[in-house]
């Protein structure tokens, strides 16, 4: 069995849940695992898997009004690095001269790659973002720009993975080896989730969505219940009720709603897919990953990209759901053991 040094990606709870339900099948094979992460990660992280995680430096998204900015992500991660970066190498070095890894899996984390390649541990790559630079991805037009961007902020992250692991919904040509993709990593409890079709939609406001925008639309539709997560508002007010978000909550609406009303990240698109919900699909303005997913998830048939929800949108949804369901009911559900075996593979 091996020690496994897993780094996390600090930005957004799809980072921290996916290496969740890795590290726990790693962990019952019996290796040993450590954790190096941050901000919502490390929050995260810390309460499933206590005594394992430690704490660094951790890049972030900084959002204004529903849009990524990058001047201001670049400002701010200057700022809060300039006070931070000593304790975060002391810290990440102790961990490897302490913990001795046999083998680095990062998941979009690029300080814990430049350390391992310094310590000559062997890591591998473990994150969708690559799929951009690493596959031949089919896109939507006019996106030149925001390609770009994506393009060479993934290729400066980091280079040098003994292997490219992509858990992806998108089958695509692969231009970069070694790469290999393999299902989308879902949470453990979705894994067991009952699918069932409800008679209401559950609309969730990510990190970077237009909070009292989106608002305005979802109270103005009133042909079917809405219940509503990651706002700033609780109860019901029109025909939306809106709740805390809280993982058990959420996952008994998502795997009993009939449809899904939100951005297009990677993590609630898979667990869609799994649990054969159809899309309503409203991409994060200057976020290419979530142009890409939208494109291709309306391309098979299971959803809608729209790039400004409306009541007249949802009401265009709810006529096709049938349709999106009857797609997504034909898509393979996704499983752990191709990721596990794959890393498993590269194990000095």
């Amino acid at each position: 069995m091996a020690r496994i040094l897993y780094a996390v990606s600090g930005d957004g709870y799809g980072h921290a849940t996916r290496a969740h339900s890795v590290a726990a099948a790693l962990l019952a094979r019996g290796h040993e695992v450590r954790f190096l992460t941050s901000l919502k990660s490390n929050a995260y992280l810390k309460t499933v898997f206590p005594g394992l995680v430690d704490e660094v430096f951790g890049l972030c998204i900084s959002y204004n009004q529903g849009r990524a900015e990058s001047v201001r992500t670049i400002i701010e991660n200057i700022r809060r690095g300039v006070s931070q970066w000593n304790q975060f190498t002391s810290t990440i070095r102790r961990v490897f001269r302490q913990f001795r890894p046999q083998l680095v899996v990062t998941d979009f984390e690029p300080f814990t790659a430049f350390y391992a390649r310094r310590f000559d541990v062997p890591f591998v790559s473990l994150d969708n973002q690559h799929l951009l630079t690493h596959c031949s991805v089919d896109r939507p037009l006019g996106f030149s720009r925001d390609l770009f961007n994506a393009y060479m902020t993934i290729r400066l992250y980091y280079g040098g993975a003994r292997r490219y692991l992509i858990p992806t919904f998108i089958r695509a040509p692969i231009r970069y080896h070694p790469t290999t993709l393999v299902d989308p990593i879902l949470r453990l409890n979705v894994y067991e989730k009952s699918i069932e079709h409800g008679d209401f939609l559950l609309a969730y406001k990510g990190a970077g969505g237009e909070n009292d925008a989106m608002r305005q639309v979802l109270e103005g539709y009133d042909r079917l219940p809405i219940r509503a997560y990651g706002f700033e508002v609780n109860g019901l007010r029109g025909s939306v009720t809106y709740k805390a978000t809280t993982t058990d909550g959420f996952l008994h609406d998502l795997a009993g709603c009939a449809g899904v009303i939100a951005s297009a990240g990677h993590s609630l698109a898979s667990e869609c897919l799994h649990l054969e919900k159809p899309m309503l699909l409203v991409p994060i303005a200057q976020q290419f990953e979530q142009a890409i997913n939208a494109y291709h998830l309306e391309k098979m048939g299971v959803g809608r990209w729209v790039d400004r929800l409306s009541v007249s949108a949802i009401d265009e949804f709810v006529d096709q759901l049938e349709v999106y369901r009857s797609a997504a009911a034909k898509v393979p559900k996704a499983t752990l053991d191709g990721v596990i075996e794959a890393i498993e593979r590269e194990i000095p």
